[in-house]
């Protein structure tokens, strides 16, 4: 009986402390600045929640995703760095208090996958770390933000006093048009435009009729600019806590983002905007002239403004995002 009680015993203590215990799964809170399924935005965030949630079975899973119902969309950073949510799917403009060169990543001609090769990310990363953040993946490079309007121009000229609804990514584009600027919340376009409070703002094609903003808009310039870029980032102390396995997971889906959702977002975006063009929005498609004055304004407009922000660091990554 002693003999068969220590063999009990010893295989009890094998059993406690011999076997290689399992890691509990991870359990991440998400958050994403759109609400609506119907946004593509929102669909490729949700597309890589269920990428995580799939392969990373028994290892990790992000669960829920709030939107801004839960918390206002403008408030995510500050969650996000309090360690309120781990995971975010947020534009870089919103948190240019934060991580002021993420802003870039809107102006960039090069892409993606190229931006990872020639150091532009790694240089990146060591802004995102210093801020207390990990960058996992972008999307939205290709879908360009374009002028919608109630009412017609011929030129460029004609947007000089045209009331257009403002945002910070905007604004000091919107100033070199000459522009007349009206902030309103996205919540209030719909009825600012509808009410003649403004006559014409900028987004991506495909988000004006999940907004409803199709019934009360006419027309939309071409062509677009900028990068409608959202990123995907991680708590740095969060990220840190995770196992390699863990990581693996969010890293393997955030490069599906990218290299799989992305691209199709893209082409959904071109769908979109035909759509609404085939029930009867007017395309205005800007001389060729005017077409570049637009591009360079835009673009110039914003690299200035980030440069005489943090000469040195933009400085460093300009080139980098840069043909």
């Amino acid at each position: 009986m002693m003999r068969r009680y220590f063999a009990v015993l010893g295989l009890s203590t094998l059993l406690l402390t011999g076997a290689p215990a399992q890691a509990e799964e991870a359990v991440l809170k998400g958050a994403m600045f759109i609400k609506s399924d119907k946004s593509l935005f929102r669909s490729v965030f949700n597309q890589f929640v269920e990428r995580v949630n799939e392969t990373g079975k028994g290892l990790v899973r992000i669960d829920p995703v709030l939107g801004p119902e839960a918390i206002p969309s403008r408030e995510m950073p500050n969650a996000l760095s309090e360690g309120v949510i781990d995971v975010a799917g947020l534009p870089p403009a919103y948190y240019r208090g934060i991580i002021l060169e993420a802003d870039a990543l809107q102006l960039a001609s090069v892409p993606p996958a190229e931006q990872r090769k020639n150091g532009a990310i790694d240089y990146l990363q060591t802004r995102y770390n210093a801020a207390g953040w990990q960058f996992l993946a972008q999307y939205g490079y290709g879908l360009q933000f374009h002028l919608f309007l109630d009412e017609p121009i011929e030129t460029l000229a004609d947007l000089k006093d045209f009331p257009l609804r403002t945002t910070p990514t905007y604004r000091h584009f919107f100033d070199a048009l000459g522009a007349r600027q009206v902030e309103t919340s996205r919540g209030e376009l719909y009825t600012a435009m509808e009410r003649g409070v403004v006559d014409g703002y900028a987004n991506a094609m495909s988000e004006v009729a999940p907004a409803g903003w199709d019934e009360v808009t006419k027309y939309r310039v071409d062509p677009g600019f900028y990068h409608a870029v959202v990123t995907i980032t991680v708590n740095k102390e969060r990220w840190d806590s995770l196992s390699d396995e863990q990581k693996a997971v969010l890293s393997s889906a955030a490069e599906a983002v990218e290299m799989e959702m992305a691209p199709a977002m893209v082409a959904a975006d071109q769908a979109e905007g035909q759509k609404m063009v085939d029930k009867g929005m007017t395309v205005i498609t800007l001389s060729k002239d005017d077409a570049a004055s637009l591009q360079d304004m835009a673009l110039g407009a914003y690299w200035s403004l980030l440069e005489g922000e943090n000469a040195d660091s933009i400085g460093k990554l300009r080139p980098l995002l840069s043909k």
